[in-house]
């Protein structure tokens, strides 16, 4: 049975792997979405794409503000969540924040010339927001587990 301590060291370096990913995932999934999506449907099919995009982005964003690790002990999940892992999240969500707001203002800015619906806007900004935002926490992680 592995101890605490390398059950923590295995999932903070699986993290560190994962979170890169995880936003290359979120930002290519974004795309497939806008250019994949029929934005004016009301059906029940559409209506299940956007509440599978909300579950989907809400659990990113849990993961993002908890580290994760929902499966291990308390005390492992204390471990892995040591000061550089909480450091590199808090970055790496200042990161995302930005972004949004970066593509907020972009997303007004392009409107007056090709008119975006509310909900293509707030899937844009949110997509982009926490797509760089995991970027951000691998590569952060990536350098601080070597």
């Amino acid at each position: 049975m592995a101890s605490e301590f390398e059950k923590a060291e295995k999932f903070g370096k699986a993290r560190a792997l994962a979170a890169p990913f995880i936003g290359a995932l979120i930002l290519a999934l974004q795309q497939g979405i806008i250019f994949g999506w029929d934005w004016e449907a009301t059906s029940s099919g559409a209506l299940l794409q956007v509440g599978l995009w909300l579950f989907f982005a809400i659990v990113m964003l849990l993961l993002l503000l908890t580290g994760g690790g929902w499966f291990l002990d308390k005390k492992a999940r204390a471990i892995a969540n040591d000061e550089p892992s909480v450091s590199s999240r808090q970055r790496a969500i200042k990161i995302g924040f930005v972004v949004s707001l970066v593509t907020c203002f972009l997303v007004v800015a392009v409107s007056p010339f090709d008119p975006l619906p509310a909900q293509r806007a707030a899937h844009i900004i949110a997509s982009m927001g926490l797509g760089t935002a995991f970027v951000a926490l691998g590569m952060s992680e990536l350098f601080a587990h070597g």
